[in-house]
């Protein structure tokens, strides 16, 4: 089996329908058995290698702050905080749900979790104060993606192990991403409202501002600790996933008294089986690095593409991550993919930070991408409408997503500057 064969192997246990993971050991352990000769213990070394690293500990920790916080009432609360700060504003209910998605994601670190939790609630508030059916569901399908680019963002903890890469700076990185996403939307939200004359609501009392801010003091305590603690230095990012989990149960059943203790075994049930999907597919995705670079994958894209220069690797990795994010999840995108084009981007001279950052900003894009964006699905059927009026809703603020990106890769400081003030 040359690397070529190897390759398409991959690509035929993919398009059947074979489980990720599986599909990424078949053609894997064959070729290292059968191509190779080696022995089997080379295999399940490699396999078990991806896990045995400290870094994989915070992906339990920061699953488990996000599912108990969003159990509880934290998204009429948070809502209701975003809302005081903004909502006096041209465009006032729309910048709501982005600073909102911007909390929330600094909570749960997954694209869909805005959806989820607040979907609902701001897709019937923007509707009520005179923005069309359309933008509202395109706005709150599309803008929850920045999710995955605040930090903890989990695609960037996957990024990290398949790279050895500083997992601290790439969240640092990610909040860059996350803000120019998220002032861009701004911009076109106010622009919209002004243009359509949508009404503004009224600004509310000194009162009104401290009572929301009440409410939301504890959910707002969440990402104070993951993002404080982490970039001052004081815990390291596992540490500080340990204390958000810690906090966030605290809060939840304590303070707010939205869960029980009933809840919150379901809970680390739920948990527990999403982490061991993630932590499965990492173990295949070493597995199967492993091989890719016995069978010398990098030195093959590298003759195929008979350049190694910065801007053509960086345009091909756009496309590659573009395209993979609409048919599969951030996780299995990131271990198929980066063994290939990895050492070809650290040979182009590419920063692994900024990869990371232009990585997962595309497949932030892809959850909102027909055919296959998850956010399409979840937005579907949280707003109660077709998949047909989600996908045209969504179009103009992909546009808006390929123009984030398009600055994210022509301006590798804005990905850099804050990572490059840490001191690790």
């Amino acid at each position: 089996m040359t690397a070529g064969l190897f390759i398409i192997a991959l690509l035929v246990c993919l398009f059947l329908g074979i489980p990720i993971f599986i599909a990424m050991m078949i053609p894997s352990t064959y070729y290292l058995l059968n191509v190779l000769n080696m022995q089997p213990i080379m295999a399940v070394s490699s396999f078990t290698a991806g896990l045995n690293k400290f870094s994989t500990l915070c992906l339990p920790f920061f699953i488990l702050a996000a599912s108990v916080m969003g159990k509880g009432q934290i998204g009429s609360r948070l809502l209701k905080f975003c809302r005081s700060i903004v909502g006096h504003m041209y465009g006032g209910i729309g910048m709501t749900a982005i600073v909102c998605c911007i909390i929330i994601g600094a909570i749960s670190g997954a694209s869909t979790a805005g959806i989820l939790i607040i979907g609902a609630l701001i897709y019937q508030e923007m509707i009520d104060n005179g923005y069309p059916r359309g933008f509202s569901a395109g706005l709150i399908c599309t803008v929850s993606s920045v999710g995955m680019l605040i930090p903890p963002g989990i695609a960037f903890v996957v990024y990290a192990m398949n790279t050895n890469t500083s997992v601290l700076k790439l969240f640092m990185g990610g909040l860059s991403s996350g803000i120019v996403m998220a002032a861009i939307f701004m911009v076109y939200v106010y622009v919209y409202a002004r243009r359509h004359k949508v009404p503004r609501l009224p600004r509310i009392s000194l009162k009104e501002f401290f009572t929301a801010v009440k409410e939301a003091i504890w959910a707002l305590g969440l990402p104070v600790i993951i993002i404080g603690t982490m970039y001052t230095g004081i815990c390291t990012p596992t540490e500080a996933a340990a204390i958000s989990a810690v906090y966030a149960i605290f809060v939840e059943m304590v303070i707010y008294k939205d869960v029980d203790f009933k809840t919150l075994i379901d809970i680390c049930g739920d948990c527990a089986k999403t982490v061991c999907t993630i932590y499965i597919l990492l173990a295949a995705g070493q597995l199967l690095g492993y091989v890719m670079t016995l069978a010398r994958i990098p030195q093959l894209m590298e003759a195929m593409l008979g350049s190694t220069s910065r801007l053509m690797i960086l345009l091909v990795i756009n496309i590659m991550f573009l395209i993979a994010g609409m048919f599969m999840g951030a996780g299995s995108s990131i271990v198929i993919i980066m063994p290939m084009v990895y050492q070809l981007a650290l040979k182009a001279g590419i920063d692994p930070i900024f990869l990371g950052n232009v990585v997962v900003t595309n497949l932030a894009i892809g959850m909102s991408t027909p055919p296959f964006g998850l956010n399409l699905f979840v937005s579907a059927k949280v707003m109660k409408l077709s998949f047909v009026e989600i996908v045209r809703s969504s179009m103009p603020f992909i546009m808006l997503t390929i123009l984030v990106l398009i600055i994210i890769t022509l301006f590798p400081g804005l990905s850099l500057f804050l990572p490059n003030l840490l001191v690790e």
